[in-house]
């Protein structure tokens, strides 16, 4: 089976920004599994870092919907088309938040480079994986 994923950021509606997070987990989890989709969420400080992978032809429509979501703004495309496997087998839709898993603490240890975008994305990538761990 061919396999794509989107991998990206945005920034979320401060004053509603932990009922959006739950509204979008909870959608995001009952969709996903019935669309055989898999991903990881990471929601802090007001934003939003989201990979989800699954079938092209499943996935589209559901690209298509983030990117019109008024829930999501500044959205930022971190990674887009074919994987070879899925990496978040395991979650129809993982999710870890700064509260317990801080995402800026983890850049400044992994000593990212925000002005290397392919460097950026792959450390965020790691990120949400060892969140999924």
């Amino acid at each position: 089976m061919q396999l794509a994923h989107l991998f990206y950021r945005s920034s979320g509606r401060l004053d509603a920004f932990d009922r959006d997070c739950d509204d979008i987990l909870s959608v995001a989890r009952q969709r996903n599994g019935e669309a055989g989709l898999t991903g990881f969420l990471h929601a802090e400080d007001g934003m939003f870092l989201q990979w989800i992978e699954g079938a092209p032809e499943l996935l589209d429509p559901v690209i298509a919907s983030i990117l019109a979501d008024t829930r999501h703004r500044d959205i930022t495309i971190l990674g887009q088309g074919p994987v070879a496997a899925r990496k978040f087998s395991s979650w129809s839709m993982g999710f870890s938040q700064g509260r317990t898993a801080p995402l800026f603490e983890w850049l400044a240890k992994d000593d990212a480079n925000s002005r290397d975008v392919t460097a950026y994305a792959q450390s965020l990538q790691r990120f949400l994986l060892a969140r999924a761990a």
